[in-house]
């Protein structure tokens, strides 16, 4: 237990003194990554509006399992169908 505010740690005591701009530029790289891809997924309001799925290849995943719960992501090509076991495109 500290006795008097001098003896107390800083916030700025846990974080290093120079910034390592090499992990700061690969951290932007990482979410810059992820921003696009989460861009290019975006669902279009015409297929939002009428409840359409986007397409899915074959052998991508189709569905998602949330505990007992299963619900699709995608629609399969034509000849293929959506294996709720294995929650691929088959």
């Amino acid at each position: 237990k500290f006795s008097s505010e001098s003896e107390s740690p800083a916030l700025m005591d846990f974080y290093p003194k120079t910034p390592n701009l090499t992990n700061e530029k690969q951290l932007l790289g990482a979410l810059q990554e992820v921003l696009e891809k989460l861009q290019s997924k975006r669902i279009s309001p015409w297929e939002k509006k009428f409840g359409q799925v986007p397409t899915c290849d074959v052998g991508e995943q189709c569905a998602i399992r949330k505990g007992a719960r299963i619900g699709k992501m995608c629609d399969c090509p034509r000849g293929a169908f959506c294996n709720f076991f294995l929650l691929k495109c088959l």
